[in-house]
């Protein structure tokens, strides 16, 4: 499924080593990414995650969207208002790692599986391992994520004790996204100032060095598209999933 060059893998391993982060473009071959997307399309339930009251939220996406107006603007504003006091989220996920290891996956969305596979296989870790200069990196987590209108992740750094997370990647499949949309990826200095930014691009890969301060920015509203990522951690020790069997 993927396609990474030597030239973009060479590239790629200079500007991590300068700034910590980098983006490589098509991350999939052409037609991986097409069938990839075409399976995006026919995930069968979505879940849209936030916090309320300093408590994680896992809802029914479809179910959220037919919420009556009144109802529907009354539980933003409740997100909005946690978000002001600090930690805060709303987008849409399925999560691969979860049913991959759970044994639905590959009856529920086969070529989605296939796609987790990959990203644990040599011909995704070993070119993650030489531009991360991380040979101790194991095995990779992944979910699906979609941002609609008004959905956004205030910033953190991904650092989470006991998950031994060397990077975070995010593998953009939407085309034709603009930057002014938001959904951006956004890095921050430890001041709170804008260090970088990476639009969505289709097929692309962005790479970043955990703990690293960054957010995405929220979708203006108005804004039809999806960003559509597959998004996760490279991570070192022992991969807990085929053992816990999660689901």
């Amino acid at each position: 499924m993927f396609d990474l060059s030597a030239q973009a893998q060479s590239e790629a391993h200079d500007q991590m080593r300068a700034l910590t982060r980098c983006q490589i473009a098509g991350a999939l071959s052409a037609a991986s990414s097409a069938r990839v997307l075409a399976a995006i399309e026919a995930v069968p339930r979505w879940t849209l995650v936030t916090r309320l009251g300093g408590r994680h939220l896992d809802l029914d996406a479809a179910a959220m969207a037919q919420l009556p107006a009144a109802q529907r603007a009354e539980f933003d504003l409740r997100v909005q208002a946690d978000a002001a006091k600090g930690f805060q989220y709303l987008y849409e996920t399925y999560p691969l790692y979860d049913k991959f290891h759970g044994g639905v996956l590959a009856a529920e969305a086969p070529v989605l599986a296939e796609l987790f596979a990959a990203l644990n296989s040599p011909a995704f870790l070993d070119p993650m391992r030489h531009l991360l200069d991380a040979p101790e990196i194991s095995f990779a987590d992944a979910q699906l994520t979609r941002y609609r209108e008004g959905h956004f992740l205030t910033t953190h750094d991904d650092g989470v004790d006991g998950k031994n997370r060397v990077a975070a990647f995010v593998l953009t499949l939407s085309e034709g996204w603009q930057g002014e949309w938001g959904g951006v990826l956004e890095f921050q200095t430890r001041d709170g100032l804008v260090a970088d930014c990476f639009v969505p691009r289709g097929n692309t890969l962005s790479l970043f060095k955990v703990p690293q301060p960054h957010e995405v920015t929220p979708v203006a509203a108005g804004v039809a598209a999806h960003r559509v990522s597959v998004t996760g951690w490279l991570r070192t020790g022992r991969d807990p999933g085929p053992e816990a069997g999660v689901r």
